[in-house]
């Protein structure tokens, strides 16, 4: 199966996420927008968009971002699934015309996740209420209309939701390893010595203590997310691009 992946700079990569579906047989195909102004062309299965430091609604000076929201749109009325990370979870949200607007706080770090009860996904069938997942983010949304939330918490409460049966957005960071929040760490130094000094120690003890953890909760997300890719394209027409 062909994963055409949305990376918006050099320091957001598919990640572990990545090496898990490579493992389930995908072929990822990565646009990788600083080096190509537009997407490569061809036919793909599935589409992931991954995270940025950019406003999903900041088309001034990331002009990509709204063939971005069309691309999202695109798949989702193929019935090919999406799923979206963080600014590709805003950008979800922003495709069906809700609202992405600065959350109340930052969320940094590690933060506790907590399922909603009707969540029946199977990747979430093993997932502790209070799990820690990475988060890297200052903005949040509102729910496109009709989606259903499946994690939550009390610092940013869309975590994750679906919308159809195969469109997902997360707000938090499956795809993390210790290497790509260490380069986060180093691209914001300034700004994290200046407003949260002791955060760099914090992230560095959190990982040891949680990153297993959440690669294992991303192999079985990945697992769970090919299978539909999988699926899909059985049931699928095949719609040629380019």
């Amino acid at each position: 199966m062909d994963i055409l992946v949305v990376q918006h700079v050099e320091a957001d990569p598919v990640g572990i996420l990545g090496r898990y579906l490579e493992v389930k047989g995908a072929w990822l195909h990565t646009w990788l927008v600083p080096q190509r102004p537009t997407p490569p062309s061809g036919h793909y299965d599935g589409l992931i968009v991954l995270g940025g430091p950019m406003n999903a609604c900041e088309d001034e000076n990331f002009p990509h971002l709204a063939r971005v929201a069309e691309l999202i749109r695109e798949f989702y009325s193929q019935g090919k699934p999406v799923l979206g990370i963080c600014l590709g979870a805003q950008l979800i949200a922003r495709a069906f015309g809700s609202r992405v607007y600065q959350n109340e706080m930052p969320e940094l770090g590690f933060t506790p996740l907590f399922p909603v009860a009707e969540a029946e996904e199977p990747w979430l069938q093993d997932f502790q209420p209070g799990m820690p997942m990475m988060q890297w983010h200052f903005d949040t949304f509102d729910l496109p209309p009709g989606a259903k939330l499946l994690l939550t918490n009390s610092i940013c409460a869309n975590q994750a939701f679906r919308l159809g049966s195969h469109t997902y957005g997360l707000q938090f960071h499956p795809e993390v390893t210790p290497e790509i929040v260490m380069n986060w760490i180093a691209f914001k130094t300034d700004w994290i010595e200046a407003h949260y000094p002791h955060l760099f120690e914090q992230l560095r003890d959190q990982l040891v203590m949680h990153w297993v953890q959440s690669a294992q909760f991303t192999e079985r997300l990945a697992n769970a997310w090919y299978d539909q890719v999988v699926a899909s394209a059985q049931t699928v027409p095949l719609l040629r691009q380019g």
